[in-house]
């Protein structure tokens, strides 16, 4: 990490306080500080410096989305007027703190749930005519062969680590797990994804990067996932991360995001079906830990079995359960439902979209 001294020196900084780290945050190492003059987050990026363009991309497309009136952070300028800082290889950016306050994720009401279903439209409607080219570009295709080669390098490691150890034994189990499911599932077409309008997203909308005011969003941060996909991706990625399939909460927060944007039932299952395939695929918290030593990834590795439960007890794939409660949602949201008003960021109230 960036020594205090430096720090300073770089941003003009007034006598730091205090520093701490937050909670939450996987991928990049935050530092937040107080300063006298008031209160930073400090990013120090895990990019190579063959990487550095990804930083540039972000920076972009904050710009981009505060000028259209989103409520985003801005990176402080270092005296040269960039954005970034380079030390020894590695990379940082200065962002001022954001105003409001997060709201765990288990605490969140349906109030939060639907201002962020209407939020995620506004932002889709706003970064629907950004640029593809400038944003990085994610791969959907999916190599059968490869992920258990990588589960077996995995193991491998895990193996050789000192025995005892309660969460290196699960990972195991919920590994051995699903290479036995892959090798037995038959695949998911993921051109039908590809199939549909694709646009910028933000790629890591849920409620860490979130900060809340007044019963509204305040703050959307760490735009640095951002890629192309379709809207329905994104929407079903945060009905499974945040709303954990709860058809209470899905149905609010869909709901409210049709007030914004349309989006069909055949759009979501699409999406669901993909996304289940390659989630099934997606290693990353694993190679993470075991791969790359990254810490602060093992709450992922400990969120229950790779299989979803029914309360009856059958098992069910991802891409099935999220195809199966999309497809109810979709029928109950896609019909007329009256007068329903919301409360859009500017005060007016607007109809449900139909």
């Amino acid at each position: 990490m960036l020594a205090l001294s430096d720090l300073r020196r770089a941003w003009n900084l007034s006598p730091i306080l205090s520093t701490w780290t937050p909670e939450t945050g996987t991928i990049h190492r935050i530092l937040l500080l107080k300063t006298i003059e008031g209160s930073y987050a400090l990013r120090a990026y895990r990019y190579t410096p063959d990487e550095c363009w990804r930083i540039s991309c972000e920076h972009a497309l904050i710009a981009y989305a505060q000028t259209h009136g989103l409520p985003v952070l801005s990176p402080l300028p270092l005296s040269n007027g960039e954005s970034i800082l380079e030390q020894e290889g590695h990379f940082y950016a200065l962002f001022p703190i954001a105003p409001g306050q997060q709201i765990a994720r288990g605490d969140l009401t349906l109030h939060e749930i639907m201002v962020m279903g209407r939020f995620l439209g506004e932002l889709h409607q706003i970064l629907v005519n950004y640029s593809h080219e400038r944003v990085p570009h994610r791969s959907f295709t999916i190599d059968r062969t490869k992920t258990p080669a990588t589960i077996d390098t995995i193991e491998k490691v895990i193996r050789s680590q000192p025995p005892g150890n309660g969460e290196d034994s699960q990972a195991l189990s919920r590994l051995a797990e699903r290479r036995a499911w892959l090798a037995t599932t038959p695949s998911v077409n993921l051109e039908d994804l590809s199939s549909l309008e694709q646009q910028v997203i933000h790629g890591d909308y849920q409620e860490t990067n979130l900060f809340f005011e007044d019963g509204q969003v305040s703050a959307v941060i760490d735009w640095d996932q951002s890629y192309v996909a379709p809207r329905a991706w994104e929407v079903v990625r945060t009905l499974h991360y945040v709303c954990k399939l709860e058809k209470n909460a899905c149905r609010t927060f869909l709901e409210a995001y049709r007030c914004i944007l349309p989006l069909t039932s055949t759009e979501l299952e699409v999406a669901a079906a993909a996304y289940g395939w390659v989630r099934a695929h997606d290693l990353w918290h694993y190679q993470a830990i075991y791969l790359k030593g990254i810490s602060g990834c093992e709450p992922f590795c400990s969120q229950g079995h790779f299989f979803l439960l029914r309360s009856d007890g059958l098992r069910f794939t991802i891409s099935y359960l999220l195809a199966r409660v999309h497809s109810i949602l979709c029928r109950q949201t896609d019909e007329p439902k009256g007068k329903l008003l919301v409360q859009t960021q500017e005060g007016r109230s607007m109809r449900r979209y139909n």
